[in-house]
Protein backbone atom coordinates (compact mmCIF):
# COMPACT_ATOMS: atom_id res chain seq x y z
CA UNK A 1 0.00 0.00 0.00
CA UNK A 2 1.08 3.47 -1.02
CA UNK A 3 1.93 5.90 2.01
CA UNK A 4 0.79 9.16 1.83
CA UNK A 5 2.95 12.16 0.61
CA UNK A 6 3.27 14.06 3.58
CA UNK A 7 4.08 17.52 2.92
CA UNK A 8 4.75 20.41 5.30
CA UNK A 9 4.44 24.54 4.29
CA UNK A 10 6.19 26.61 6.38
CA UNK A 11 5.25 30.35 5.65
CA UNK A 12 4.12 33.71 6.50
CA UNK A 13 0.83 35.20 5.54
CA UNK A 14 1.37 34.57 2.19
CA UNK A 15 0.91 30.74 2.55
CA UNK A 16 -1.51 31.11 5.47
CA UNK A 17 -4.06 32.86 2.68
CA UNK A 18 -3.97 36.24 3.40
CA UNK A 19 -5.65 38.15 0.74
CA UNK A 20 -4.99 41.54 -1.32
CA UNK A 21 -8.62 42.99 -0.07
CA UNK A 22 -7.27 43.95 3.52
CA UNK A 23 -10.09 42.02 4.92
CA UNK A 24 -7.79 39.37 6.68
CA UNK A 25 -9.82 36.49 6.29
CA UNK A 26 -8.09 33.37 5.13
CA UNK A 27 -8.35 31.90 1.70
CA UNK A 28 -10.45 28.62 1.42
CA UNK A 29 -8.11 27.87 -1.76
CA UNK A 30 -4.81 29.69 -0.92
CA UNK A 31 -1.83 28.36 -2.93
CA UNK A 32 -0.81 25.15 -0.51
CA UNK A 33 -4.56 23.67 -0.76
CA UNK A 34 -4.53 24.23 -4.52
CA UNK A 35 -0.99 22.58 -4.87
CA UNK A 36 -2.16 19.58 -2.73
CA UNK A 37 -5.37 19.02 -4.77
CA UNK A 38 -3.52 19.08 -8.06
CA UNK A 39 -1.34 16.66 -6.76
CA UNK A 40 -3.76 13.98 -5.00
CA UNK A 41 -4.97 13.92 -8.75
CA UNK A 42 -2.00 11.36 -9.20
CA UNK A 43 -1.59 9.76 -5.71
CA UNK A 44 -2.57 10.73 -1.90
CA UNK A 45 -1.41 13.36 -0.24
CA UNK A 46 -1.35 14.68 3.49
CA UNK A 47 -1.11 18.63 3.33
CA UNK A 48 0.46 20.22 6.52
CA UNK A 49 0.42 24.01 7.11
CA UNK A 50 1.92 25.73 9.39
CA UNK A 51 1.75 29.33 8.20
CA UNK A 52 1.80 32.77 9.99
CA UNK A 53 1.38 36.35 8.94
CA UNK A 54 4.02 38.60 9.91
CA UNK A 55 6.47 35.53 10.24
CA UNK A 56 10.18 36.96 9.92
CA UNK A 57 12.70 34.15 8.88
CA UNK A 58 15.04 34.15 12.20
CA UNK A 59 14.34 37.39 13.76
CA UNK A 60 12.38 38.19 16.84
CA UNK A 61 9.87 41.04 15.53
CA UNK A 62 10.71 44.37 17.83
CA UNK A 63 6.78 45.45 17.62
CA UNK A 64 4.96 41.82 16.85
CA UNK A 65 7.22 39.62 19.59
CA UNK A 66 9.60 36.99 19.59
CA UNK A 67 6.94 34.35 18.37
CA UNK A 68 7.06 35.29 15.08
CA UNK A 69 10.80 34.05 14.26
CA UNK A 70 10.70 31.50 12.41
CA UNK A 71 13.52 29.78 13.55
CA UNK A 72 12.43 29.72 16.54
CA UNK A 73 10.02 27.43 16.39
CA UNK A 74 10.97 24.83 13.25
CA UNK A 75 12.60 22.45 15.08
CA UNK A 76 9.46 21.64 16.84
CA UNK A 77 7.30 22.19 14.34
CA UNK A 78 9.24 19.77 11.90
CA UNK A 79 9.11 16.90 14.84
CA UNK A 80 5.41 17.35 15.86
CA UNK A 81 4.52 16.41 12.39
CA UNK A 82 6.61 13.40 11.88
CA UNK A 83 6.88 11.44 9.56
CA UNK A 84 7.54 14.40 6.43
CA UNK A 85 8.41 13.52 2.99
CA UNK A 86 8.87 17.30 1.98
CA UNK A 87 9.37 21.06 3.45
CA UNK A 88 8.79 23.53 1.51
CA UNK A 89 10.00 27.29 3.15
CA UNK A 90 8.65 30.51 1.82
CA UNK A 91 9.73 33.03 3.98
CA UNK A 92 11.95 36.58 3.53
CA UNK A 93 9.09 38.79 2.48
CA UNK A 94 8.59 40.48 5.89
CA UNK A 95 12.50 40.52 6.70
CA UNK A 96 12.52 43.30 4.01
CA UNK A 97 10.50 45.79 6.48
CA UNK A 98 12.31 48.61 7.19
CA UNK A 99 12.66 48.32 10.64
CA UNK A 100 15.09 45.10 10.55
CA UNK A 101 17.36 47.23 8.34
CA UNK A 102 18.58 43.64 6.15
CA UNK A 103 20.07 43.22 2.61
CA UNK A 104 19.18 40.93 0.42
CA UNK A 105 22.14 38.68 0.95
CA UNK A 106 21.39 38.73 4.78
CA UNK A 107 18.11 37.16 3.96
CA UNK A 108 19.08 34.79 1.88
CA UNK A 109 21.41 33.76 3.97
CA UNK A 110 18.67 33.35 7.04
CA UNK A 111 16.76 31.24 4.60
CA UNK A 112 19.14 28.64 3.53
CA UNK A 113 19.76 28.51 7.23
CA UNK A 114 16.17 27.47 7.91
CA UNK A 115 16.55 24.76 5.21
CA UNK A 116 19.98 23.76 7.09
CA UNK A 117 18.04 22.81 9.80
CA UNK A 118 14.89 21.04 8.03
CA UNK A 119 17.67 18.97 5.86
CA UNK A 120 19.47 18.07 10.00
CA UNK A 121 16.10 17.32 11.68
CA UNK A 122 14.88 13.97 12.10
CA UNK A 123 11.91 14.46 11.37
CA UNK A 124 11.48 12.06 7.95
CA UNK A 125 10.73 8.58 7.64
CA UNK A 126 11.57 5.47 10.12
CA UNK A 127 9.87 6.43 13.81
CA UNK A 128 10.68 8.84 16.35
CA UNK A 129 14.09 7.15 16.65
CA UNK A 130 15.12 7.15 13.37
CA UNK A 131 17.49 9.38 12.11
CA UNK A 132 15.90 10.14 8.58
CA UNK A 133 15.40 13.56 7.41
CA UNK A 134 13.01 14.84 5.09
CA UNK A 135 13.80 16.43 1.78
CA UNK A 136 13.11 20.30 1.81
CA UNK A 137 12.93 22.62 -0.78
CA UNK A 138 13.08 26.91 -0.72
CA UNK A 139 10.58 29.08 -2.37
CA UNK A 140 11.46 32.40 -3.13
CA UNK A 141 8.78 34.78 -2.41
CA UNK A 142 7.45 36.87 -5.05
CA UNK A 143 8.64 40.53 -5.66
CA UNK A 144 6.62 42.79 -3.79
CA UNK A 145 4.71 45.23 -5.77
CA UNK A 146 5.45 48.76 -7.04
CA UNK A 147 2.62 50.41 -4.62
CA UNK A 148 5.36 49.62 -1.64
CA UNK A 149 7.66 52.21 -3.11
CA UNK A 150 4.48 54.96 -3.61
CA UNK A 151 4.93 57.59 -0.92
CA UNK A 152 0.93 57.42 -0.90
CA UNK A 153 0.59 54.04 0.19
CA UNK A 154 -0.59 54.22 3.86
CA UNK A 155 2.16 51.38 4.66
CA UNK A 156 5.09 52.87 2.25
CA UNK A 157 7.20 53.85 5.75
CA UNK A 158 7.48 50.40 7.00
CA UNK A 159 8.51 49.42 3.89
CA UNK A 160 10.97 52.00 2.74
CA UNK A 161 14.00 50.11 0.61
CA UNK A 162 12.34 47.15 0.47
CA UNK A 163 11.61 46.95 -3.64
CA UNK A 164 15.34 47.34 -4.49
CA UNK A 165 16.06 44.25 -1.83
CA UNK A 166 12.57 42.48 -3.17
CA UNK A 167 14.23 42.47 -6.53
CA UNK A 168 17.23 41.29 -5.48
CA UNK A 169 16.47 38.55 -3.53
CA UNK A 170 15.62 35.79 -6.17
CA UNK A 171 19.33 35.95 -7.82
CA UNK A 172 21.09 36.38 -4.26
CA UNK A 173 18.92 33.30 -2.83
CA UNK A 174 19.70 31.30 -5.70
CA UNK A 175 23.66 31.59 -5.41
CA UNK A 176 23.58 30.64 -1.90
CA UNK A 177 21.07 27.93 -1.86
CA UNK A 178 23.45 26.44 -4.88
CA UNK A 179 27.14 27.11 -2.61
CA UNK A 180 24.63 25.04 0.02
CA UNK A 181 23.28 22.06 -1.86
CA UNK A 182 19.69 23.61 -1.08
CA UNK A 183 16.59 23.14 -3.75
CA UNK A 184 14.95 26.49 -4.30
CA UNK A 185 12.29 26.89 -6.62
CA UNK A 186 11.85 31.10 -7.85
CA UNK A 187 8.21 31.79 -7.09
CA UNK A 188 8.13 34.77 -9.18
CA UNK A 189 7.94 31.90 -12.13
CA UNK A 190 4.21 31.44 -11.05
CA UNK A 191 2.94 34.77 -10.24
CA UNK A 192 3.30 38.79 -9.05
CA UNK A 193 2.09 40.54 -6.09
CA UNK A 194 -0.59 42.22 -5.90
CA UNK A 195 -1.40 45.52 -7.33
CA UNK A 196 -3.62 47.13 -4.57
CA UNK A 197 -1.56 45.37 -1.87
CA UNK A 198 1.91 45.24 -2.65
CA UNK A 199 2.80 42.46 0.05
CA UNK A 200 0.12 40.22 -0.56
CA UNK A 201 -1.43 38.25 -3.84
CA UNK A 202 -4.92 37.98 -5.43
CA UNK A 203 -7.09 35.19 -5.57
CA UNK A 204 -6.02 34.47 -8.61
CA UNK A 205 -2.50 33.93 -7.85
CA UNK A 206 -2.96 31.82 -5.52
CA UNK A 207 -4.59 29.26 -7.60
CA UNK A 208 -2.05 29.66 -10.32
CA UNK A 209 0.80 29.38 -7.89
CA UNK A 210 -0.63 26.01 -6.27
CA UNK A 211 -1.18 24.65 -9.56
CA UNK A 212 2.11 25.40 -10.68
CA UNK A 213 3.91 24.16 -7.37
CA UNK A 214 2.01 20.80 -8.14
CA UNK A 215 3.57 20.99 -11.70
CA UNK A 216 6.91 21.51 -10.20
CA UNK A 217 7.02 19.03 -7.25
CA UNK A 218 5.59 16.15 -9.56
CA UNK A 219 8.74 16.78 -11.53
CA UNK A 220 10.78 16.95 -8.89
CA UNK A 221 9.39 13.51 -6.85
CA UNK A 222 9.71 11.97 -10.08
CA UNK A 223 12.80 12.96 -11.22
CA UNK A 224 14.51 11.70 -7.27
CA UNK A 225 12.67 8.59 -7.76
CA UNK A 226 14.58 7.91 -10.61
CA UNK A 227 18.17 7.83 -9.20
Amino acid sequence: MTQDLRILVYGDSNSWGYLDDGEGQRFANRWPVEMARHLSQRRSVTLIEECLPARTTNLPDPELGASFNGRSTLEAILLSHQPLDHVLIMLGTNDLKARFNRSASDIAKAIVGLAELTRSTPAGRGGWFADQMPDVSVICPLVIGARASDASWEKAEEWIGATDKSNALAKVLQQACNAAGVHMIDGNQFGSSSERDPIHWSQETHLGFGKKMAATLTARFESTSDT
